[in-house]
C-alpha cells in the first residue's frame, strides 16, 4: 500500500482522478480516499505541524502499514532563492526545536534533491524581499508539514520507506499561492511523481514477492537449524534475515550447516551451546 498524505485537497486532486480513489465516507474530520485494488490510500491532514502529525498517526495506527508499504508527503512549499521546481528532501529540520531528520535514498530518481525546514507559521518575504521570519540558512525548501509527518511516521515505517516531494510555489510572498496555482502546479510535475510511485511500488511488489519465495524455500531448514540450536525467538528472527542475506549473496551456507552436523557440533544439548554454535556461524560469513 501507498500512503500518500497531503496538506490540502488541490494537491490532492492529481492523485484522486488518476488512480479512481474513492472518499472514506467513515471519515469525520479529516478527508480519505482510496482504492485498494490500485493500492492507494490518500488523506488530506489540514496545514500545519499538529493536524499533520495528529491524522499521519491516526491513519497508521488504523492500517498499520508493513515493511513494504510506503508513506508519500506531497505538496507545495516556499524556497528561499528559487521560484520553481520540483525536489526530493533528504534532510528535513524542525525549525522549533532544530531537530534535523534524514530519510534514506535508496533509489535512482530524477528530482533535485534539498533540504526543507519546517515551521509552525509560513515563511514570508516583505516587499522588498527582506525575511521576516528567516529559514536557518539560505537555499532551502520551507514548509509547515514534512517535519512532523517525518516524526509521526517513524512509529510506523522505517526511513527509506519515507518520500517527501515539495513543488516550489513561491519564494515568501503569500500574495503569490492560490488553489488555482496550486493545482497547476500538481499538474505539471504530475507525471515525475506518477511515475516515481510507480517504480517505487514494483520494486515494494518485487521484494515482498522475493521474500516470500526465500522464506518458503528454505523455512524448513531454517526450523530444523534454530530447534537444534535452541534458538530463542530473537536468535530465530536473525537467523532467517542471517539466511535471506546469504541466498541473495549466492554464498553456500548449507554446505557450512552440513559440516556442522558432520562434526558433530549439532544438534547442541543446551541454549547456551546453542548460543555458542549460533555465533560460531555468523561469524564464518559476516
Amino acid at each position: 500500500m501507498v500512503y500518500i498524505f497531503t496538506a490540502l485537497y488541490c494537491e490532492a486532486h492529481i492523485f484522486i482522478r488518476q488512480f479512481n480513489l474513492v472518499k472514506n465516507q467513515e471519515c469525520t474530520w479529516y478527508q480519505e480516499f482510496y482504492n485498494e485494488t490500485a493500492g492507494i490510500r490518500l488523506v488530506i491532514t489540514g496545514v500545519g505541524e499538529i493536524a499533520a502529525a495528529a491524522v499521519v498517526s491516526s491513519v497508521c495506527s488504523i492500517y498499520r502499514p508493513t515493511p513494504n508499504d510506503q508513506l508519500f508527503n506531497i505538496g507545495i512549499c516556499a524556497h528561499t532563492t528559487k521560484n520553481e521546481g520540483i525536489f526530493l528532501c533528504n534532510k528535513i529540520i524542525e525549525k522549533t526545536t532544530n531537530k534535523t531528520f534524514y530519510p534514506d535514498m535508496l533509489y535512482r530518481h530524477p528530482f533535485n534533491e534539498g533540504t526543507i525546514v519546517t515551521g509552525m507559521l509560513p515563511w514570508i518575504t516583505d516587499h522588498d524581499n527582506t525575511q521576516i521570519t528567516e529559514p536557518s540558512s539560505t537555499d532551502k525548501l520551507y514548509d509547515m508539514e514534512a517535519a512532523a509527518i517525518y516524526q509521526a511516521g517513524i512509529h510506523f515505517f522505517d526511513p527509506h520507506q519515507m518520500i517527501f516531494l515539495k513543488i516550489v510555489s513561491d519564494q515568501g510572498v503569500l500574495e503569490d499561492v492560490s488553489k488555482e496555482q496550486t493545482s497547476l502546479l500538481m499538474e505539471k510535475y504530475q507525471q515525475f511523481i506518477f511515475d516515481h510511485i510507480e517504480l517505487l511500488s514494483t520494486i515494494s511488489l518485487k521484494s515482498r514477492n522475493d521474500k516470500y519465495h526465500l522464506c518458503t524455500e528454505n523455512e524448513q531448514l531454517i526450523e530444523t537449524f534454530c530447534a537444534d540450536l535452541h534458538c530463542t525467538k530473537a536468535m530465530q528472527d536473525s537467523m532467517r534475515q542471517i539466511i535471506q542475506y546469504l541466498t541473495l549473496s549466492g554464498i553456500d551456507y548449507i554446505s557450512i550447516i552440513q559440516n556442522m552436523y558432520e562434526q558433530k557440533l549439532l544438534p547442541c544439548k543446551d541454549k547456551k551451546e546453542g548460543k555458542q554454535r549460533f555465533e560460531e556461524f555468523k561469524r564464518k560469513f559476516l
